[in-house]
């Protein structure tokens, strides 16, 4: 059976997987030394869950359409375009700037980690209001959480955040983690009215 994975960016983050590990596996002693690890698990654990949502066992479009928003039409409120700017321009934008500058900072990796928790609450919310499975609810429960819970106490033991750069992170977490939902409602609302 053919997978709709609803555009090809999914099928990159899928062929990124074990590259993206690959070069964690290799730097791992570098990365445990001062902490880079926080940042440099962004970006694999980003494209595995990633792979779970949109390619196997994919569904996250009708996931999130139906099951979410309520919508009988499973390619809206959130569209595939949307679906890659919120997995691509801004998940891998992000994910990436956390590995990149870690040594100069730990608030891309602190928004990284704000975004998974995001990810986490509504996946296994989802998961445990249901009691079913939804695509993500494997890797975020599994992968995001510790990276989550493990991340966010190395970046506050180590003194690099000021209290200015962890409220900016915070809030752009809140921001990205709020903010779809509430666009993808106001879309819904706005085409009630048309």
């Amino acid at each position: 059976m053919a997978v709709d994975t609803h555009g090809r960016w999914p099928w990159a983050a899928a062929a990124a997987l074990v590259p993206a590990w690959g070069v964690v596996a290799a730097r791992r002693a570098e990365l445990a030394r001062d902490g880079a690890w926080v940042g440099a698990l962004a970006f694999p654990l980003l494209v595995a869950h990633q792979s779970e949502e949109w390619v196997r066992p994919g569904g996250f479009l009708e996931f999130c359409n139906g099951r979410l928003m309520g919508s009988d039409r499973p390619t809206w409120p959130l569209t595939e375009r949307d679906g890659f700017h919120v997995n691509v321009t801004i998940g891998w934008s992000t994910a990436l700037a956390a590995a990149l500058l870690w040594r100069r900072t730990p608030a891309p990796a602190a928004l990284v980690l704000g975004i998974e928790a995001g990810n986490v609450a509504m996946h296994v919310g989802m998961a445990v209001r249901e009691r079913r499975y939804n695509p993500g609810v494997a890797t975020a429960a599994l992968l995001f959480a510790p990276h989550v819970a493990l991340g966010a106490r190395r970046i506050a033991r180590s003194g690099r955040m000021t209290r200015r750069g962890t409220a900016l992170a915070l809030g752009g977490a809140v921001a990205i983690s709020a903010g779809l939902p509430a666009l993808l409602t106001a879309r819904m609302r706005r085409a009630r009215r048309a």
